[in-house]
């Protein structure tokens, strides 16, 4: 199994928990990308992907579009989150998502995906964040 991204991704923190668990993911924040690379701990019965850990990289998706979301300086709690699978993810690939930010309004963010496999689209999901510009700081996304 390789330990290198493709080529332009970074690996960035997305905190603590759950995050740390899953594994590492990277960003193109240029090209508005995350990548993770399909583990051990992400396999199902069958040995593919399991579409929980699919669903948890989607749910990672807002840091590709909302700088400081990987960080925590901008906390975006997730209202919804849909997601959709296509074909199975084998152990060692890579999965890339491009990530499209295609709303924005005073409380909400609203993002999709597609999710691919060396080109192959694997999966897709579409997600609802709070705006952070409205969440009071230190709170669990009540309005400011």
């Amino acid at each position: 199994m390789s330990a290198q991204p493709p080529p332009g991704y970074a690996r960035i923190d997305l905190g603590k928990g759950y995050s740390v668990r899953f594994g590492p993911v990277y960003l193109d924040r240029t090209n508005q990308r995350l990548a993770f690379q399909v583990a051990e701990q992400h396999l199902n019965p069958v040995d593919t992907c399991h579409g929980g850990a699919l669903a948890t990289f989607s749910d990672a998706m807002i840091v590709a579009v909302w700088p400081g979301a990987e960080s925590g300086q901008a906390h975006t709690p997730t209202i919804t989150l849909t997601t959709d699978f296509f074909a199975p993810v084998p152990f060692g690939a890579w999965v890339e998502a491009d990530v499209e930010l295609t709303r924005q309004t005073r409380t909400m963010l609203f993002v999709q995906s597609l999710m691919s496999v060396d080109g192959r689209k694997i999966g897709r999901a579409s997600a609802i964040y709070r705006n952070p510009a409205n969440i009071k700081p230190g709170s669990s996304g009540e309005k400011a």
